[in-house]
């Protein structure tokens, strides 16, 4: 298999994933064979395969080695030492990258275990230019069972850097993820003051201008970029079927909103997370024209219940908006398990979604003391591990607010005015487009575009 020397991390269309994992599958059969300095002849779609070649792969390779090498296919993997990724050049592991203590990976999943023959498992999402594949010892890492599931709907910028040898990627609050091993081109999705951001794993990276030694001009992604963005509120749901009615105008029938989701499916929008909304927001980067953000306010059960499995049919991502001081001191399994799936949690206050305020809606957050809000804020952003964006209880929203979130740390805060985001505007009060139960699908479209 020929590999590129200068590798480049690209976004796959979803088109085309299936064929590409396929040739992925057989160009890493064709790579164990290489490790292994034997010849084997792959299995071809009559299911024949050379048997005696197979027992020599696997000679060097004990039964509880092999178990665990298949027992981390296609699963997420991390280890506690710092971890070497390669790729291969003429049959041999060449350095990649080295991957921090106990940062999470997603393994490419080979369809029929028993293809397995080497201890080198692919990354999935990481084929390089050229085919060539990154590649870990799966000896190293261990299954985990943490989240990730990270989708990058960023539009690919005009031009991409090429990175120093010894470049450290960093997440969102400094954290190293990996370090690079050798000379590399990464395609660019975002740009802020000193940092470029790069793609690992449909995760947003940032690497230091200063480790960059040069800027590549090419073509950027198709396709115009969207120049405001709706934001969509939702709060509860329910089910006719289930002998349900609606409440109020803030229920939505679960069949109802399988029909919205439906209609953004049909007309080629994408839900982004609120990391691309803040880089949008701030300037950083491009979202495509059809995108829209969905959100979810108080947690309610019905939330489980019914919008759920409709959003994870329809594989859209979500913010939930929680009142985590109205929950458990541990956060409950239901939303763990969202989370798992792609469902992002926020922040609605701690113990601010109550009354006691002359202003708005009365909520608390308008007149409490300053100190005693940016504890709160703070506490309610821990519970959801890493928050950073906020929507205010009851929509209520001051100067004195504002400055309690600053202080806390909040990126983005929502309100209940309605409209669609645009950058340049206050974000702090931003707004959203309420969704009304059973006001028909034509007054939803209407309302996105």
């Amino acid at each position: 298999m020929t590999m590129s020397s200068t590798p480049i991390s690209r976004k796959r269309n979803n088109n085309s994933r299936r064929t590409k994992i396929l040739v992925s599958i057989l160009g890493f059969l064709c790579l164990s064979v290489l490790i292994s300095g034997c010849s084997r002849t792959p299995k071809n779609n009559a299911g024949q395969s050379d048997s005696t070649g197979s027992a020599v792969l696997t000679s060097s390779l004990s039964e509880e080695q092999l178990a665990h090498i298949k027992e981390c296919n296609g699963r997420r993997v991390s280890s506690d030492q710092p971890v070497e990724l390669v790729v291969m050049n003429g049959g041999k592991p060449e350095p990649f990258a080295v991957l921090q203590p106990g940062q999470l990976i997603q393994l490419k999943e080979i369809s029929d275990p028993n293809l397995i023959t080497s201890q080198y498992l692919p990354l999935d999402g990481m084929d390089q230019e050229g085919g060539a594949q990154v590649l870990v010892n799966a000896l190293e890492v261990t299954p985990s069972g943490r989240w990730l599931n990270p989708t990058n709907h960023l539009l690919e910028k005009d031009f991409a850097v090429k990175l120093k040898a010894g470049t450290r990627m960093l997440d969102d609050n400094g954290e190293t993820i990996l370090t690079t091993s050798t000379d590399q081109q990464w395609l660019v999705y975002a740009q802020k003051d000193g940092a470029y951001g790069v793609e690992l794993q449909g995760r947003i990276v940032w690497v230091d201008s200063a480790q960059v030694e040069e800027t590549i001009a090419r073509p950027g992604s198709a396709g115009p970029a969207a120049t405001s963005l709706p934001v969509l509120m939702y709060h509860f749901f329910y089910s006719e079927a289930d002998g349900q009615s609606r409440e109020n105008v803030n229920f939505v029938e679960v069949e109802e909103f399988r029909g919205q989701l439906q209609a953004l499916q049909d007309r080629g929008y994408i839900a982004l997370t609120m990391r691309e909304v803040e880089m949008m927001m701030k300037g950083w980067a491009d979202v495509p024209e059809k995108s829209v953000a969905i959100t979810i306010d108080d947690g309610d059960p019905t939330v489980y219940q019914y919008a759920y499995p409709v959003l994870k049919d329809f594989g859209y991502n979500a913010t939930l908006f929680l009142i985590t001081g109205w929950m458990n001191p541990q956060l409950p399994y239901e939303f763990f398990q969202m989370r798992e799936d792609g469902l992002e949690l926020q922040s609605h206050s701690f113990l601010m979604h109550q009354g006691g305020c002359k202003a708005g809606h009365g909520g608390r957050i308008l007149c409490v003391d300053h100190d005693e809000g940016v504890a709160d804020t703070r506490q309610s952003l821990e519970y959801v591990d890493g928050g950073f964006v906020y929507c205010y209880p009851f929509g209520d929203v001051n100067d004195h607010a504002v400055e309690i979130l600053q202080e806390a740390g909040v990126q983005l805060a929502f309100t209940t005015e309605y409209g669609k985001i645009k950058p340049g505007m206050d974000l702090y009060r931003l707004p959203r487009i309420r969704v009304t139960g059973g006001a028909g699908l034509d007054r939803f479209i209407k309302s996105i575009e």
